[in-house]
C-alpha cells in the first residue's frame, strides 16, 4: 500500500508530539490533561487553539478518544480560566485567539463518546466564547462590527496582529488592514459554531436554545449572502466594511459556506467551478497567484485547508473532485517523504516539494500535517 511508511511514521510521531504539562511552567499555561502539540521542536509545550481541532479530526480516526477529548477539555480550561480560548498556552498570547472551531471539536468527540453531560458543559463553554469574544461591542477588541458580522481583531487592535488572529499569518489576502474585513471563513465558522450549537441544545432537550441559535444562524446567513457571494464571479469573498466594497481576493477562504454548509447547492457550484485557480498537480494552492507571497499564500498548500476544501465538496456532493484533490494532497505528502523521512507543515505545490521558511524555520513531523493524512486516508482509500 502505497502510504503505508506515512501510516507508520505517523503512528510513532503521535507518541512523540504528546506532551503534558499540568502546571504553569516559565511562558507556558499549564493545562489538566495531555496534548498534541504541533511539533517537538519551536512549538513544544503548545496547544494552539486552531491546530487543535484538525488534529482531533486525526485523533478521532485513530481511535485515540481520551486524548481528543482532554484536548477540548484543555481549551475549556483555558477559556473558564481567561475568559478566551488563545491561540495558544502561552500567558502572552492571552489576548489573541484564532478561527473559532471549538464546537466543531467538541461535535468530533460527542459523535463517538456521546457522553451528554460532557456535552452539556462544552456548551456552556461554547456559550460564553461565541457571546464574550466572537460577538462582543464591548471590549476594546471589539469583533462585532457590521451587519451582525464579526471581524478578526486581537488586544493590540493592529491590522497586523488581527492577521495573526485569523491564523493566516501572514497572506496578501487581507492587503494589510485586516480590521478592515469581514472574513468569509471566520463568520462561516461562526454560522458552524451557531448550528452546532442549536444542534447539541437539540440533543440536551432545551428546544428554546436550540431555536435560539437556529435563528441566529440564519440571520447571520442572510448577512454573508448579501456581503460575501458575487453573483458574477460565483465565488465568495471578504468584504471591506470600512469602504462597504467586496474584496475581489481568491483564496480557499471561499470554501469554508461549504464545509460550514450555508452556501446552496448553485454557490456550491460556482465554488467547484472556481478549484482552477488553486489546483495544481500536487494540490491546491492557499490562494491566487501572487508575486512575492506571503507564507499562507501561493504557491504554498496547507493541510487544514485542504481539510476543509475537501470536506465541503464532498459534503455538496462533489465526492469525486474531493477525492482527486485529497490523493493529489496525500501523494505529495509521500512524495516528500519519501525525500526527507518526514512529513511537514505545509508544501509548495506548484514545484511538488517542501515550501519554504518564511516566519519561522520550516517545522517537520507536523501534528496537522500527520492528522489530515490519516482523516482523507481513512475517508477515501481505506
Amino acid at each position: 500500500m502505497k502510504y503505508s511508511a506515512c501510516l507508520e511514521y505517523i503512528e510513532k510521531m503521535w507518541e512523540e508530539l504528546t506532551f503534558f504539562l499540568p502546571e504553569d511552567k516559565g511562558i507556558h499555561i499549564g493545562l489538566p490533561n495531555p496534548f498534541v502539540a504541533p511539533s517537538k521542536e519551536i512549538f513544544a509545550y503548545d496547544q494552539f487553539y486552531w491546530d487543535s481541532y484538525f488534529i482531533i479530526v486525526g485523533l478521532v480516526r485513530s481511535g485515540k478518544l481520551d486524548l481528543a477529548r482532554g484536548m477540548v477539555e484543555n481549551l475549556a480550561y483555558l477559556f473558564n480560566r481567561f475568559g478566551i480560548i488563545p491561540s495558544r498556552n502561552r500567558y502572552y498570547n492571552l489576548g489573541i485567539s484564532q478561527p473559532p472551531f471549538f464546537t466543531s471539536m467538541v461535535e468530533e468527540v460527542y459523535s463517538v463518546k456521546k457522553d451528554k453531560e460532557w456535552l452539556k458543559r462544552m456548551a456552556e463553554v461554547a456559550e460564553g466564547e461565541l457571546e464574550g469574544y466572537w460577538c462582543n461591542e464591548e471590549k476594546a477588541e471589539k469583533h462585532l462590527v457590521y451587519k451582525g458580522l464579526s471581524r478578526y481583531c486581537d488586544h493590540h487592535i493592529t491590522h497586523q496582529t488581527a492577521e495573526h488572529e485569523s491564523g493566516w499569518d501572514m497572506t496578501s489576502r487581507f492587503y494589510g488592514k485586516c480590521l478592515d474585513y469581514l472574513p468569509v471563513d471566520l463568520n462561516s465558522c461562526l454560522y458552524k459554531y451557531e448550528t452546532d450549537l442549536s444542534n447539541f441544545y437539540e440533543i440536551l432537550g432545551d428546544e428554546e436554545k436550540s431555536s435560539f441559535y437556529a435563528e441566529r444562524a440564519e440571520k447571520r446567513k442572510v448577512a454573508m449572502n448579501e456581503l460575501f457571494w458575487s453573483e458574477s464571479s460565483k465565488f465568495f469573498f471578504d468584504f471591506n466594511y470600512k469602504e462597504e466594497r467586496q474584496s475581489d481576493f481568491h483564496s480557499l477562504a471561499g470554501f469554508y459556506p461549504l464545509w460550514a454548509g450555508w452556501a446552496s447547492k448553485e454557490q456550491a457550484e460556482g465554488a467547484r467551478e472556481m478549484l482552477h485557480m488553486f489546483e495544481t498537480g500536487c494540490g491546491l494552492a492557499n490562494t491566487q497567484r501572487v508575486q512575492d507571497g506571503w507564507q499562507w499564500d501561493w504557491p504554498n498548500g496547507w493541510p487544514n485547508q485542504h481539510w476543509i476544501v475537501v470536506m465541503g465538496l464532498k459534503r455538496y456532493g462533489f465526492k469525486k473532485d474531493a477525492k482527486r484533490i485529497a490523493e493529489k494532497w496525500l501523494d505529495l505528502n509521500a512524495k516528500v517523504f519519501e525525500e526527507t523521512g518526514k512529513l511537514w507543515e505545509r508544501y509548495d505545490v506548484v514545484n511538488c516539494g517542501l515550501a519554504q521558511s518564511e516566519r519561522y524555520e520550516l517545522q517537520s513531523g507536523f501534528g496537522w500535517t500527520n492528522a489530515i493524512f490519516v482523516a482523507l486516508y481513512k475517508e477515501f482509500f481505506e
